[in-house]
């Protein structure tokens, strides 16, 4: 229900932007304990991140496999130098798309994973792509 919710709130910004969100579940739910608001912004600040870094007319694609959700972006990617950093407070990339940032949304995703035990953990690829896996 969560990452329906969230999908359903981000999906204006992608209509904008061109952008596709697949969605794909091995299961119609996974049940976990914890704070439906905090659960959601995590996934919200997730998402609305693969949206901003995306190019028009890309595709967002969310999956569920064996407790483990992937969104993957085919944007521009993070760096090597920078990726390690990513979940820090204040830690913003410099890019046009990442101006308005307050260099907080990561950290606060990563604490809020942290608070329900749950791992989140990201690859990229600079020009290929980003993945977020967040394993319940």
């Amino acid at each position: 229900d969560i990452i329906s919710d969230v999908s359903r709130s981000v999906s204006h910004l992608a209509q904008d932007k061109k952008i596709e969100i697949q969605q794909e579940y091995d299961t119609k739910s996974l049940l976990v304990s914890g704070d439906y608001g905090r659960l959601r912004q995590m996934f919200f600040i997730i998402l609305d991140n693969a949206v901003k870094f995306s190019p028009v007319g890309s595709k967002i694609d969310i999956s569920l496999n064996n407790r483990t959700v992937s969104i993957i972006d085919h944007g521009k990617g993070i760096s090597e130098d920078d990726l390690p950093y990513i979940f820090d407070r204040f830690y913003k990339v410099r890019s046009e798309e990442n101006k308005s940032g307050s260099g907080l949304g990561l950290a606060i995703a990563k604490q809020i994973a942290d608070r329900h035990g749950v791992e989140i953990s990201v690859s990229s690829r600079l020009g290929i792509g980003t993945e977020y896996k967040i394993k319940f």
